[in-house]
């Protein structure tokens, strides 16, 4: 699964998979009842919009069409639900994943809509399809969960059942049922909070007509329509995966060895945008893994980027601390650019200490800029993902 390059609220597209549910969604209309022919038509039209635009999606569904039934073994923070038994309710179903910048960043949304709706008779599930082979892992998830504040129900889709079910194409991705189990609105990407509110709004007062939202505490953030495509939002880095499966802006000559560890010399200049290799590294289909110990931390990924902010979705192979030193621009991080997971060595030394795998938090310059940055290791045991990016028009979120 890959991001398609995107601005800041454009969701994340698996790469391959226009095309492939395309096909599926043709084939709906030609064998499907007229309730899946409509869907699969919505789901068209929608897939077409990302394609061309690389841009969120959001919007009604006229008719509305039954939701696909789905089933799953993994659930957390609730007995295992189906849409039957939540009929006479609103549901949001809420695609996520864990390491997702763009699915972080929707949170306070979503826990706004939980803490104000649930009592109205809204209710959030969750489905965690994972993008990588660790984001399988339950313990994984669970502690995601716990950490992003979540009380709603997660469901663990390993196996992209209920992704497939919707016809999904992108996280984050959300679908409002309504009370009679038939999708009303769907959204793909971030933004257009303030929009999905006033959809969720309209479906519980369907439900319940008396239902009265007009007290202070309803009112739409600020920021919850704010156009994070504006003249002024300048576009950053695109996602940029590590591992040799997804690389796409790799500036080693000859690529990354995929059997093998071996030595790799960086350019002398990386060009903007691109990564580099310099050391020794093993590359996988997901990684780069540093895998022997040395005296001092002289193996690095070199990055060359334009952004205000760095994530990087990274971890120690065995869960135990290990430093990756970072630097900017050729020297340590200044305090006022630290991401929340960096601190300093007695060295003076800006690092990150890797734990489990999950997204950290590496650089929050005051302002949009160029940089080049360097992570580096002398840890075995240690493996590096991706990189995300944040423009100058984020949201605020709670970086944790």
């Amino acid at each position: 699964m890959a991001c398609a390059r995107r601005s800041v609220s454009a969701p994340c597209v698996k790469a391959g998979f226009l095309p492939l549910v395309l096909s599926r969604l043709r084939g709906g209309l030609q064998r499907g009842t007229q309730a899946v022919k409509t869907f699969s038509t919505a789901c068209l039209v929608l897939l077409a919009v990302l394609s061309a635009h690389e841009t969120a999606y959001a919007g009604e569904l006229s008719p509305r069409t039954p939701a696909p039934v789905f089933q799953a073994k993994g659930w957390l923070n609730s007995p295992p639900l189906s849409l039957a038994q939540l009929r006479g309710m609103v549901v949001l179903v809420d695609f996520w994943e864990y390491t997702c910048i763009n699915c972080i960043r929707t949170f306070p949304y979503l826990r706004r809509w939980n803490e104000l709706y649930a009592p109205a008779g809204l209710i959030i599930i969750g489905i965690h399809t994972p993008e990588f082979a660790f984001a399988k892992n339950p313990a994984n998830v669970a502690s995601a969960v716990k950490r992003f504040g979540f009380s709603f129900p997660v469901v663990l889709d390993n196996d992209e059942a209920i992704w497939n079910a919707f016809h999904n194409a992108a996280w984050p991705a959300d679908f409002l049922i309504d009370k009679d189990g038939r999708i009303a609105y769907m959204h793909l990407g971030e933004g257009d909070y303030g929009e999905t509110e006033l959809a969720i709004r309209q479906l519980l007062k369907e439900a319940r007509p008396g239902l009265d939202f007009s007290a202070p505490r309803y009112a739409i953030p600020a920021d919850a329509n704010a156009d994070m495509k504006a003249s002024v939002c300048r576009r950053a880095t695109p996602e940029t995966y590590l591992g040799f499966a997804r690389s796409a802006n790799l500036a080693n000559p000859g690529g990354e060895d995929e059997t093998q560890e071996v030595h790799y010399i960086a350019p002398a200049a990386v060009p903007i945008d691109d990564f580099a290799l310099d050391g020794d590294w093993k590359a996988g289909d997901e990684f780069v893994r540093h895998v022997r110990s040395s005296a001092q931390p002289k193996d690095a990924v070199e990055l060359h980027y334009q952004a205000k902010a760095v994530y990087l979705v990274a971890g120690s192979d065995d869960g135990s601390p290990k430093p990756l030193f970072v630097t900017q621009d050729g020297k340590p991080l200044p305090r006022d650019t630290w991401g929340v997971d960096v601190h300093a060595d007695t060295n003076g030394r800006s690092l990150i200490t890797l734990g489990g795998k999950r997204m950290y938090y590496v650089v929050n310059n005051p302002e949009f800029g160029e940089h080049l940055m360097a992570l580096s290791t002398a840890s075995p045991g240690l493996s590096l993902y991706s990189f995300t990016f944040g423009n100058n028009c984020e949201n605020k979120f709670a970086h944790k």
